[in-house]
């Protein structure tokens, strides 16, 4: 019996699923699926979308999605899309932080009941000429996409409150509408092939994949040859804000991540590039407004209530 119930755990692999069905004219068919998945090993893995369109949203961990000739990068705050008939294979190598995504499977039959008179969601995915992309998505966005995700896979635990359907339908036509715009804009963002773009994507990409460490203006500088003047006026320009914002922010979210996982205050600062506890615990109070351990107590009383 032991070894039944280890087997079951190794074929699960630390993943929730959770299917929702509707009922329409006594035909049952398939509307959507969420799943939740943590690696915290090294994981290799094959996903093939059939007839839905796959949207994989990263919370942690870095890889790699292997999709035929192309390779689309596994980064927290990336959202993949895959179309109808795209089969990928994630490759995680183990690292200290451990993988942790959302899977949502959307069905053709989904995107029609959600569509309206003036939007079409199907068709709005098929604008885009990808068959499969990896999306950086801004803070807020991947914020509020992050927090959707988790509503939708506590739909199927919660008792049927008043007007609970309408409410599961508002959730996914935001979560699909968000995707899609984050989507159109990476087209939009592609086309342009403007230079100044292209750079800055490549200090976003930097940015990210160095975020623990010293990030100042003048290691940006030595890493793009472009003086440090130059990338900060054009940060500052096509994002709204100084890159030393845009860092703080992203390590500030890092850190929100590592707390979520019960990892120790003394231990995230660290992992997450801050100089100093004060330094942290003063950044993420005034982003906030609450302290790290305030955060962590309300992460906790959420997980309880749900």
């Amino acid at each position: 019996m032991k070894a039944l119930s280890i087997h079951i755990e190794k074929l699960i692999e630390n993943y929730h699923k959770l299917i929702y069905y509707v009922i329409k004219g006594g035909v049952i068919l398939l509307n959507y699926a969420i799943k939740h998945y943590f690696f915290d090993h090294n994981a290799t893995r094959d996903f093939f979308s059939g007839k839905n369109y796959n949207l994989f949203l990263i919370i942690s961990g870095s890889g790699n999605f292997k999709c035929g000739d192309t390779t689309l990068s596994i980064q927290p705050q990336n959202l993949i899309i895959f179309k109808p008939n795209v089969s990928g294979r994630l490759e995680f190598i183990n690292s200290h932080v451990p993988m942790d995504f959302f899977l949502i499977q959307l069905s053709s039959e989904l995107l029609q009941e959600l569509s309206d008179e003036n939007t079409n969601l199907e068709f709005s995915f098929n604008v885009v000429p990808f068959q499969q992309i990896s999306v950086r998505l801004d803070n807020e966005i991947y914020m509020l996409m992050k927090n959707l995700a988790r509503k939708i896979t506590s739909f199927g635990n919660q008792p049927q409150q008043f007007a609970a359907s309408i409410f599961e339908r508002g959730i996914l036509q935001m979560f699909i509408v968000l995707a899609l715009r984050a989507c159109i804009h990476a087209e939009s963002h592609t086309s342009k092939g403007s230079r100044h773009h292209l750079m800055l994507d490549d200090v976003f990409l930097y940015i990210q994949s160095h975020l623990t460490e010293d990030l100042s203006l003048e290691r940006l500088e030595n890493e793009f040859y472009v003086s440090h003047e130059h990338i900060s006026r054009e940060f500052k320009k096509q994002t709204g804000q100084t890159i030393h914002r845009y860092i703080v922010k992203a390590r500030l979210d890092y850190c929100c991540r590592l707390i979520e996982q019960a990892i120790p205050l003394t231990e995230v600062y660290k992992m997450s590039g801050f100089g100093s506890y004060n330094h942290f615990f003063r950044a993420f109070k005034k982003e906030y407004g609450m302290t790290p351990s305030e955060y962590f107590k309300t992460i906790k009383n959420e997980a309880r209530s749900s």
